[in-house]
Parts: C-alpha cells; sequence; structure tokens
C-alpha cells in the first residue's frame, strides 16, 4: 500500500517539527513538504501532491485563502486539509470548514491520535476534534433544512 503523503505549514518549529516526528514514525506515512507560512504553500503544495495538508490556522498567510488556494492550485485532485490551532472558537471552525478544510484539530489535544485522524481524512473522512464540533453539525445541519 502507498504512503500517506503529508504536507506540514505551521510556523511553531517546535509544534511543526512534533507533527512530523509523529507521522513519521508511523509506517504508512511520509512528509513530502513541510514550510513555516502560508507564503508560496499552494505552489509547494501544487507541486509534491500530497493527499493530506497539515496547516495551521493562525500562522503567517493561514486561514481561510490559504485553504482555498491550496484546493484551487490541487486541480481535478486536491488534497485533503485539516487545520491545526489552539483557536476552537466555533467562528474559526466555520470559516476553516466553509473554506474546504475536511479535518479541524485542536493543538494540545492530538498528540499520539494524529496519524490515526490524519488517515481517516485521507480515506475521506470529515473530522472535527474540537470542542465545538457538535455546536458546528447542528448548525450546518439546521442550514440545510
Amino acid at each position: 500500500m502507498r504512503p500517506i503523503r503529508v504536507a506540514v505549514a505551521d510556523d511553531d518549529a517546535v509544534f511543526r517539527t512534533a507533527l512530523v516526528d509523529v507521522l513519521e514514525a508511523e509506517p504508512g506515512f511520509t512528509v513530502v513538504v513541510t514550510a513555516t507560512s502560508g507564503a508560496g504553500f499552494a505552489a509547494l503544495v501544487a507541486e509534491a501532491r500530497p493527499d493530506v495538508v497539515v496547516l495551521d490556522v493562525r500562522m503567517p498567510g493561514g486561514g481561510p485563502a490559504i485553504v482555498r488556494s491550496i484546493l484551487e492550485a490541487g486541480g481535478s485532485r486536491p488534497p485533503a486539509v485539516v487545520a491545526v490551532s489552539a483557536d476552537s472558537a466555533p467562528r474559526t471552525v466555520r470559516s476553516m470548514v466553509r473554506a474546504g478544510v475536511t479535518g479541524y484539530l485542536v493543538k494540545g489535544r492530538i498528540g499520539a491520535t494524529l496519524p490515526d485522524l490524519v488517515a481517516r481524512i485521507a480515506a475521506g473522512e470529515v473530522v472535527l476534534a474540537v470542542p465545538s464540533a457538535a455546536e458546528l453539525m447542528a448548525e450546518l445541519t439546521e442550514a440545510r433544512s
């Protein structure tokens, strides 16, 4: 089975290194590109063609705009984008979901579960590992009615 190819962008060097180390310690994952900001990251992602992008929400050049750029640059097969942040406010999660993320993980709560969460997202699941997930899902379900 082909490894899940992952791109990681976070301006916090310690956290970025921890993400890479946790993923690469597991069989079935390979980190193909890392970055410290959103500047030029969409182009790196388009070139590297990862399956999943793990993206810090609050890094320079982060947020909804970089998600949209990554998805647009991905062409017919864009990567799944996972937002990671210490910010779990419903409005922040909502803005990232609306931009196109298929996962939102709260820093400090993911640790050893990261490989499983990334694998599930790569397989097409939506993972909202945030305290406000129930509120967000109720809001989205209500909006579709």
